[in-house]
């Protein structure tokens, strides 16, 4: 159970981190991204700063549900971390997909991919981590 109260922590950490990023620094994010300086203009940088705020109310909202969080409803708490990440992942590919965008060499690709492992590992240990459970 440990185990998933500190996963469902990071979920709430992330979001303050990105939210924070997004909202002070969101230039710095699309360098790091190597996105391509002519693409980065008032527009973008103000979208991100959007999303920077909207990951400031998911991360109130996930932490309210984390706070919330009893033994009879811990696996469905963790399946709504598994969904979010997840959906973020699945979205960004297909955004990807369809701008002709998916190839190795875009870190949005990675980093989409990061949050599918990240919606499985919140999964896989929904019900308790049987890994370490079992020894």
């Amino acid at each position: 159970m440990k185990l998933q109260e500190n996963m469902m922590t990071f979920t709430v950490f992330a979001a303050v981190v990105y939210g924070l990023w997004f909202y002070l620094a969101p230039a710095s994010y699309f360098s790091l991204m190597m996105m391509p300086a002519d693409l980065v203009n008032a527009v973008a940088i103000n979208q991100l700063q959007n999303t920077g705020i909207g990951l400031f109310v998911l991360a109130y909202l996930f932490n309210a549900l984390r706070k919330g969080t009893t033994d009879s409803n811990r696996s469905e708490m963790m399946q709504h971390h598994a969904v979010g990440w997840g959906t973020w992942g699945v979205l960004m590919l297909a955004m990807m997909t369809a701008s002709g965008q998916l190839n190795a060499g875009n870190l949005f690709m990675w980093q989409a991919i990061v949050f599918l492992i990240i919606a499985a590992a919140f999964y896989l240990v929904k019900d308790g981590n049987s890994v370490t459970s079992e020894a």
